[in-house]
């Protein structure tokens, strides 16, 4: 327990070994300490100076030999209490000096840069560790694709993202062709936690999905397995205003939406 206690005080094994002798044999020569210790003369006396320089030990000279004793234990107490005085007067002086440049600093400090994060990702891998980034929205994702092209390529994936979606209730707002498997996915929108919007595809055909959630803009090329990321608030910010424009406009093309206002 005690060499754990020294330890934990910032001294090394062989300080430690080299101390409690010390404590044990009282005022003695470098060449006692090395011979209880059975290290050489020269290295004992190293020691003992760093255990010296540390405020441990004493050394004095009699009789032109230079001889050790320990501090008593009850003075390292007050030893590391006025360390400890020195550590929080050092700490106050440099608050002091961050409060005189704090306002110099706080004109510099931009937390959210202002140029856009872009990253490409190719293959099946590099477009799935896009997708999993929307697992982390905070809002509503807003779509723009088509379910032709992305189920026959990751038809296993979407299982799981869906599956997962669901426990993390990120809800999908979602424009796409109303191709017979677009008309089908849409029937299951209560269940996958979505609402869609069909548009008729000889007018709106396109295959890529483009997305948005919090402050990252998505586009992704099925047949070309490629993916661009952009991270910028401005950015989505814009692509959310033009998909809140095409929302309304598919709303009024959406023949199960006329069908229900008739």
């Amino acid at each position: 327990m005690i060499k754990n206690v020294l330890q934990s005080l910032g001294l090394t094994p062989k300080e430690i070994e080299v101390y409690l002798v010390t404590l044990e044999l009282g005022t003695q020569p470098a060449s006692v300490l090395a011979r209880k210790v059975k290290i050489q003369r020269n290295t004992t006396r190293f020691i003992l100076d760093k255990l010296v320089d540390k405020g441990w030990i004493r050394k004095a000279t009699k009789a032109n030999t230079q001889l050790y004793s320990p501090e008593s234990p009850k003075r390292l107490i007050s030893m590391l209490g006025r360390k400890k005085a020195e550590v929080d007067e050092s700490y106050d002086q440099k608050i002091a000096l961050v409060q005189k440049a704090l306002e110099e600093l706080q004109a510099h400090y931009h937390p959210q840069s202002t140029r856009p994060k872009v990253s490409y990702y190719e293959g099946k891998e590099g477009v799935i560790s896009m997708y999993e980034g929307t697992l982390k929205s905070s809002e509503p994702i807003r779509s723009l694709g088509c379910y032709d092209v992305m189920r026959s390529v990751f038809s296993d994936y979407f299982k799981s993202h869906h599956a997962r979606r669901l426990k993390e209730n990120i809800l999908v707002r979602r424009i796409h062709p109303d191709t017979p498997q677009g008309i089908a996915k849409s029937k299951l929108d209560k269940e996958e936690l979505r609402e869609s919007r069909l548009i008729p595809h000889k007018s709106y055909y396109f295959t890529p999905e483009i997305l948005a959630y919090d402050n990252n803009f998505l586009m992704v090329s099925w047949k070309e397995l490629l993916g661009i990321h952009i991270e910028s608030k401005e950015i989505a910010e814009a692509y959310k205003v033009i998909f809140e424009l095409a929302w309304k406009e598919a709303d009024r093309l959406d023949m199960r939406r006329r069908q229900n206002k008739k």
